[in-house]
């Protein structure tokens, strides 16, 4: 199945008034922010701020040292087996469905992909796509 790409499109600057609206927009964010964190204080004491200020750095401590160990093993990789040149081929197998029935198709797969509709059986543990027939075709043939 051939893969659509959408063209890239050259970066476009937005205009004076939209970057001007944007710029409120977050200066709003901030402001609402900064307030509700004013309320927050008010109602917390030292402990609570304390536990929270060690939450966060062993948060980032934690945050770091899994970051690093996770660049370290990529290194590894790298250093083992050397640089990617090419994506791994991707196998496609539509022998199975993801619910482990077989699967066949009654036709070729330009039929069923150039068809209007496609008639999706399912009897027991087998499936099978077909090109659906049109009910007009279908009250000449009766």
């Amino acid at each position: 199945m051939p893969v659509h790409e959408k063209p890239k499109l050259p970066p476009t600057v937005a205009s004076p008034g939209r970057r001007a609206f944007h710029t409120l927009i977050a200066l709003a964010g901030w402001a609402l922010f900064a307030y509700w964190w004013t309320v927050v204080a008010r109602h917390v004491d030292a402990s609570q701020v304390r536990f929270t200020v060690l939450f966060v750095l062993a948060a980032l401590v934690v945050s770091v040292v899994v970051t690093s160990l996770w660049i370290l093993h990529n290194r590894a990789i790298f250093r083992r087996k050397g640089a990617r040149t090419q994506v791994r081929d991707a196998v496609l197998d539509y022998s199975r469905d993801p619910v482990g029935r077989t699967v066949t198709f009654e036709t070729g797969s330009e039929d069923l992909r150039s068809a209007p509709a496609v008639r999706v059986l399912i009897d027991g543990a087998a499936k099978s796509y077909r090109p659906a027939m049109h009910r007009k075709s279908q009250d000449k043939s009766a």
